[in-house]
């Protein structure tokens, strides 16, 4: 009887801790002018509307050419099929890395190219662990 109340217990324990309670995710994507000429590119994560991770670009005097970035909380806390914003994050070059915005697409010119349109994606939701 000790043995079937101690597996009940542990078995409740388990289903609390795992909570499959669906969650929202979004990538949105912006680009707005900075510094008249300039531009200021955005890609987030966001969980449950929260921004959970994201990567910044500046192009400041604009040149074309990145003169600032700061990007991700952490590798690899994107959705799966986004996880390519790393890599991204990782090719640009401060100084040497280009950037240009035609109204709707960002094209990073680095040692690969990415683009991506402006615009706000929904994600596959998931579960919480």
């Amino acid at each position: 009887m000790f043995a079937l109340l101690c597996v009940l217990v542990l078995a409740a324990g388990f289903f609390i801790a795992c909570d499959t309670t669906p969650y929202a995710q979004t990538i949105r994507i912006t680009a707005e002018p900075m510094n008249v000429d300039g531009l200021f590119a955005r890609i987030e994560y966001l969980k449950d509307g929260k921004v959970e991770n994201s990567v910044h670009l500046v192009d400041g005097d604009g040149d074309g050419v990145i003169d600032g970035k700061s990007g991700p909380r952490s590798q690899g806390n994107w959705p799966v099929g986004w996880l390519w914003f790393d890599q991204m994050y990782q090719d640009t070059v401060v100084g040497e890395t280009e950037i240009s915005f035609d109204g709707q697409k960002v094209t990073i010119t680095a040692e690969s190219t990415y683009e991506f349109v402006v615009g706000e994606y929904e994600v596959r939701s998931g579960s919480k662990p």
